[in-house]
């Protein structure tokens, strides 16, 4: 009997969300993948638009918009309140964007750290969406030169190394 990979099989079932189910999505989680490459280190943040959206609004002060958009520095400041890279002496490394796209009903968000070209001694925080969903789980893969390792976030998470 072949054993199922329960968190495999719960990444793929809400990344293959279509957009009339994702509408009333059940699962509330975000999907990051850091990569540390060529001497950069890219954050890509995979969230659901509606919940994205109404979060970076309220954050800005603002009435969460109804076709779900949003705002570049919106977005800069949620991320920094919310998705942190910290250094060894846990002082937050700064964020620079590399890209925001919607598909549908999904937001990509793409963020690179500024000052670090490895992960080794580096923390890693992703509370985001804990303040609208108390079930938030926020799924980070690290992938450094193959080597893979899967961090779980929830609102009770502390800062995590990113390798061994």
């Amino acid at each position: 009997m072949r054993r199922v990979n329960t968190l495999g099989a719960m990444i793929v079932a809400v990344s293959s969300l279509s957009a009339s189910s994702a509408a009333a999505h059940p699962i509330h989680t975000t999907l990051t993948a850091i990569r540390a490459e060529r001497g950069e280190i890219t954050l890509t943040v995979r969230t659901f638009a509606d919940d994205f959206s109404a979060s970076v609004a309220t954050l800005a002060g603002k009435k969460p918009p109804a076709d779900w958009s949003v705002q570049d520095p919106d977005v800069a400041r949620y991320l920094s309140t919310h998705v942190r890279v910290l250094d060894a002496s846990g002082k937050a490394l700064p964020l620079r964007s590399c890209g925001i796209r919607r598909d549908r009903d999904l937001y990509w968000v793409c963020v690179r750290v500024e000052g670090a070209t490895d992960v080794r001694g580096l923390r890693a925080e992703n509370s985001m969406l804990t303040e609208r969903h108390a079930d938030q789980v926020n799924i980070v893969q690290v992938n450094v030169g193959g080597t893979r390792k899967t961090l779980l976030f929830t609102k009770q998470t502390r800062a995590q190394p990113l390798s061994e």
